[in-house]
């Protein structure tokens, strides 16, 4: 399965990298386009900043399928410049991001290998009155496959929540059921350890400032 999942990689890369290529020869509005793209950028700039994101997964993943094809875009316009330093420059910056907005994306589109992945491990809500959702997803890159856990507060009045804990379990524990087992902090923040056969392997808790 694994293997499925980086040939999947490889084809998406050229599928993001054919619709960027259509978007820069045919769609139009160019003036209004590109002060768009810019305001995209910026956004995803700042929530990436502060390790926040929408909710909800289908909302994330279209804004980061906009940005890779914005990416894609920008190379281009750089490459019909027709100058080596602007193209070098272009893909000095924009290469490395483009690779990790689309590793982003790999985390939350439903590829096959993400059938059992995803799914909320489980909901805090008694600290202090904040939420926090876990979830898992499956990392796969060419040299170090991993499972993802990540401790998410919802940000409150707003559709974002912030990402306040990360722990990317290791190759032996990519089929590892992990059991939450949550706690609330003293100053209001929620505990999360993951248990494997009795064992506590990880523990995830709010490291972020701030409500």
């Amino acid at each position: 399965m694994e293997s499925v999942h980086g040939v999947l990689e490889w084809f998406i890369i050229l599928a993001l990298v054919a619709v960027g290529i259509a978007v820069n020869r045919a769609a139009p509005y160019r003036r209004i386009r590109y002060p768009l793209y810019t305001v995209l950028l910026l956004m995803l700039f700042i929530f990436d900043l502060n390790k926040v994101s929408f909710r909800s997964d289908a909302v994330n993943a279209v804004l980061y399928f906009f940005v890779t094809v914005i990416i894609v875009e920008v190379i281009l316009i750089c490459v019909g410049k027709k100058s080596l330093l602007l193209l070098g420059g272009a893909f000095v910056l924009l290469v490395p991001v483009f690779l990790y907005v689309y590793a982003a994306w790999l985390l939350i589109v439903p590829l096959p290998c993400h059938s059992s992945s995803g799914a909320v491990m489980g909901t805090y809500g008694a600290c202090g009155g904040k939420k926090y959702v876990l979830t898992n997803r499956l990392s796969f890159d060419p040299f170090k496959p991993a499972r993802v856990y990540s401790l998410n507060r919802d940000i409150r009045h707003t559709p974002l929540k912030r990402q306040v804990d990360k722990y990317s379990a290791p190759n032996g524990y990519l089929e590892a059921v992990f059991s939450p087992q949550w706690r609330c902090l003293d100053d209001g923040r929620a505990r999360v350890e993951l248990i494997v056969d009795g064992y506590t392997i990880w523990v995830l808790e709010d490291k972020a400032e701030g409500k």
